[in-house]
């Protein structure tokens, strides 16, 4: 998809296209929900609990990440709810910001004692940070979590060039390069422990490092490296016994931080289990009903696949699109992240998209 370009096209038209949008989703949304409503009752029911659900997608094109602009959604939904004995959080997440699952779990925990996590599929990276902050982790037969190492980006990393990036362009101001935090930890102790350098080699092989990122970018690299460790023990504190289960959260820590070695790797529930996680299979009638929500949620916000604008457009030169790309709801009530704005075919493979609207809002 090519930059987003402001589009050009007559007023009277744009609110026309613009209303009919909002109706088209308006019905869509109704008949969705509705779907999804019966599953999370039926969730409810069997486990005689209360139950919130959380769905981020994270699709290239128009997608959402977990970010502490659901903080204030829960709130509103939990303040609605009463009095909370057990709270199961359905969640569906590829990931997003480290931070907010303490105080997403934190919130949680002022209005019900008792939180467990329904995970049908996937719950990584900071879907994980969320699940071992939770009493229980309810995990269907596909379902994963991840590694937490997290890669850090700011103004000192190393900017993107030009001949890295396909066609030669590249926005303003050039993107930085992403660092993995665990990359870097993992070159000095091969510096250390595989080629066996004395101090001398050492220093040599911590400037060569300096040579190509920032120091500052390294300091920065440190900072989340004893983050991302203290985020998982206080999320893990929840989880388990702060003194029975003390050498096991230890023992956690650096397994999701550092020894999993590959950011994508996944963990099933057998190894979630062996790893020492408070791990439970749903019986098959919460099995079959968290799977088949899942699939409602994966054809409702495409979660398994990016935006196509050619398949949107269609054989229309221009179209306002209203895209659901989040969802957080109980069965009182539902908030949808959404993108909505004029998409036009600029020439035969590039496509503009004026998005005027992003962000959560009442269904």
């Amino acid at each position: 998809m090519s930059k987003h370009n402001p589009v050009q096209a007559p007023t009277i038209q744009v609110d026309q296209l613009r209303n009919q949008a909002n109706a088209d989703l308006k019905t869509r949304r109704d008949a969705e929900r509705a779907k999804r409503v019966k599953l999370l009752a039926q969730i409810a029911t069997e486990r005689k609990s209360y139950v919130i659900a959380y769905v981020t997608c994270g699709r290239e094109n128009l997608g959402t990440v977990v970010g502490a602009d659901v903080i204030r959604i829960f709130r509103e939904i939990l303040g609605n709810a009463g009095k909370i004995s057990k709270l199961d959080l359905f969640l569906i997440t590829r990931g997003g910001h480290a931070l907010t699952p303490l105080r997403l779990m934190s919130l949680l925990r002022e209005f019900s004692k008792e939180v467990n996590v329904l995970i049908p599929y996937m719950a990584h990276s900071a879907g994980t940070l969320i699940s071992v902050g939770a009493d229980s982790i309810v995990m269907g037969a596909m379902g994963e979590l991840g590694p937490v190492d997290p890669s850090v980006a700011n103004q000192f990393n190393p900017p993107i060039q030009v001949e890295d990036v396909q066609g030669g362009k590249l926005p303003s101001p050039r993107p930085r390069i992403p660092i993995s935090v665990e990359d870097v930890t993992s070159y000095l102790s091969l510096a250390q422990d595989r080629a066996k350098l004395d101090a001398a080699g050492m220093a040599a092989a911590f400037s060569a490092l300096t040579d190509v990122v920032s120091p500052l970018a390294l300091g920065n690299i440190q900072r989340h490296h004893t983050l991302i460790r203290q985020l998982v023990r206080r999320l893990l504190m929840m989880h388990m016994d702060k003194e029975k289960d003390a050498a096991a959260v230890d023992s956690l820590v650096e397994t999701l931080t550092e020894k999993l070695y590959a950011h994508d790797y996944l963990i099933t529930r057998d190894e979630a289990a062996n790893l020492g996680l408070k791990v439970s299979r749903p019986d098959d009638a919460v099995e079959i009903a968290m799977w088949d929500l899942f699939k409602t949620y994966e054809s409702y916000l495409s979660l398994s696949s990016d935006i196509s604008f050619p398949a949107l457009l269609g054989s229309e030169q221009q179209k306002y699109i209203c895209l659901d790309a989040g969802v957080v709801e109980d069965l009182s009530s539902s908030h949808a992240f959404c993108f909505k704005g004029l998409a036009e075919r600029k020439g035969a493979d590039q496509f503009g998209f004026n998005a005027e609207f992003s962000r959560w809002e009442t269904v």
